[in-house]
């Protein structure tokens, strides 16, 4: 069956997105990430931003842009049936109001929802637009980068310079980490967060594109006895093909939506306190039916 990028690139023309991406706010970001080449120290502006933040901000805004101009076609009914369902459901804002906050959703529903036949993505659609018309090389980079990404466990080692350094508890990989909350933490720390590396071409480092979500009560190895339970064991052959589909592509896609909710415990302004198992019944505050408050 075609695939639906393949639909949309016949339509682009009629979409108008060469007139939505304002490659002057990309020029700008480029010009930033050769400066900070020259200076790591330079890499925050004066109002505190990573140029490379700003660049998946203005890509996360021509997604949805871009979403909202394909709502037109069928090919899309299956996308905005789910998305309409978790902005009903669950509200995505930030806490007092929910604790599934604007950016978790944003990017699952950009990054991670996948429909059609052959499981795209608006992130991979828009890629495969982008490759056909030849969107800007900053552009495009933020897009492969993103179609990598999901929701992710980390342990907090603690600090190297002003970066946060976090591993992935399956595969051990550790990431120097900008939190775009200004949320340090403590170490072991347990973290549940979305990371995206970094889009200058000399300094190793990642950025959080989600408000992190802070696990509490439960450790490292309570998260690795519940993925062993999912047949996710750490270190059997294709177990990050299986952690990533796992965590990305849940075949209940409102699995981690329910899990944040029934887990919430407390916010602070820059991170989301969570608690619990998902598959342990009672190890959550809110999962007997009661509302969040």
């Amino acid at each position: 069956m075609t695939k639906i990028s393949k639909i949309i690139i016949r339509d682009y023309k009629k979409l108008k997105l060469d007139k939505v991406i304002n490659l002057t706010e990309v020029k700008l970001a480029e010009e930033r990430l050769i400066d900070i080449n020259s200076d790591f120290e330079k890499r925050l502006d004066k109002g505190g931003s990573d140029p490379s933040h700003k660049v998946y901000s203005l890509i996360q805004n021509l997604m949805s842009y871009f979403a909202e101009e394909l709502s037109i076609h069928n090919e899309f009914t299956e996308y905005y049936e789910k998305v309409e369902v978790v902005e009903n459901e669950y509200s995505p804002s930030f806490p007092p109001e929910s604790p599934l906050s604007g950016s978790y959703f944003t990017y699952w529903a950009f990054c991670d929802m996948k429909f059609g036949r052959n499981k795209e993505t608006i992130n991979t659609i828009l890629t495969d637009i982008g490759l056909e018309f030849n969107f800007d090389k900053l552009i495009m980079k933020g897009l492969l980068n993103l179609n990598l990404t999901c929701m992710r466990f980390y342990r907090h080692l603690g600090f190297e310079n002003d970066l946060i350094v976090l591993k992935d508890i399956l595969t051990d990989r550790t990431f120097r980490c900008l939190c775009i909350s200004n949320y340090k933490g403590e170490k072991n720390e347990i973290w549940y967060i979305r990371i995206a590396p970094n889009l200058d071409n000399v300094y190793d480092y990642s950025i959080t594109l989600t408000t992190p979500y802070i696990i509490i009560n439960y450790s490292e190895n309570a998260w690795l006895n519940f993925f062993n339970r999912q047949g996710i064991e750490k270190k059997e052959i294709d177990y990050e093909k299986r952690y990533s589909d796992f965590m990305k592509d849940n075949s209940d896609y409102k699995y981690w939506h329910n899990y944040i909710m029934d887990g919430y415990v407390n916010y602070r302004p820059n991170c989301i306190y969570l608690t619990g198992i998902p598959d342990i019944k009672g190890s959550k505050p809110h999962e007997l039916g009661n509302e969040f408050m």
